[in-house]
């Protein structure tokens, strides 16, 4: 079923507008804890706040996975982490995020997820702002010429009478950011949620996808691997 696009901006606006607090606690956390970590490795310690920092930006990876199916409007697929060995001890089991690409993948994710999160970000409350900004000129626009000295931009189009001048102006100007506002959002959603995809989600092959059931049989050949069920995992 086709999205509306009024649904798709909201997704897109929410998308970006909550990327970048998710990204600075994301980045200071991990980072934080790697710091930590790395520096107490030779204590041992440091290998357990190592682990723990793995186990947060699981955390955090999951967080980013629910912001990706609100944002498509449907589930996403992980691959999943790998687990423990059966007859592992507790120090094992404490220590096995280290051993997990999957998660050191989303350790990378939290670091370098910062600086296109704060470019939608700004870039998105930019497109907001000078949309609603210019439409709405005539609610607000009056507020300008209480500032000492203020000079409008109709002063030098049409000195004659510079406040119809003004007024096509940035209606227009807010028009034209109005117009193009939904396809700027996507545009910056699908930049920021492309890493997110890449390197916390499965590949799109259906082949990569997690089976429902554990099953050891072999299936038929004339069974196609299509007709296996499959589970979206968030």
């Amino acid at each position: 079923m086709r999205t509306p696009p009024f649904v798709r901006m909201v997704r897109n606006t929410r998308y970006l507008l909550l990327g970048l607090p998710l990204a600075v606690i994301a980045f200071s956390l991990v980072l934080t804890g790697l710091a930590a970590g790395t520096g107490t490795a030779v204590l041992f310690v440091g290998l357990f706040l190592l682990s723990g920092t793995l186990l947060l930006a699981r955390g955090v990876a999951h967080l980013e996975r629910l912001r990706l199916s609100d944002l498509h409007g449907r589930a996403v697929v992980r691959l999943p982490y790998r687990p423990s060995p059966a007859n592992a001890g507790p120090l094992r089991r404490l220590l096995n995020p280290l051993a997990c690409a999957r998660s050191w993948m989303d350790v990378l994710h939290a670091i370098v997820g910062l600086p296109l999160a704060l470019v939608g970000f700004v870039l998105a409350v930019l497109w907001w702002s000078l949309a609603l900004g210019g439409l709405l000129y005539p609610l607000w626009g009056w507020s300008l010429h209480l500032v000492p000295g203020y000079t409008d931009v109709g002063d030098y189009l049409l000195p004659d009478n510079p406040a119809v001048a003004t007024l096509v102006v940035y209606m227009v100007g807010g028009a034209l950011f109005a117009l193009t506002l939904p396809v700027a959002l996507r545009v910056l959603a699908g930049m920021n949620s492309a890493l997110a995809r890449v390197l916390l989600l499965a590949p799109e092959e259906i082949s990569a996808r997690v089976l429902t059931t554990r099953n050891t049989t072999v299936p038929a050949p004339e069974e196609s691997e299509g007709e296996r069920r499959y589970v979206s995992l968030h």
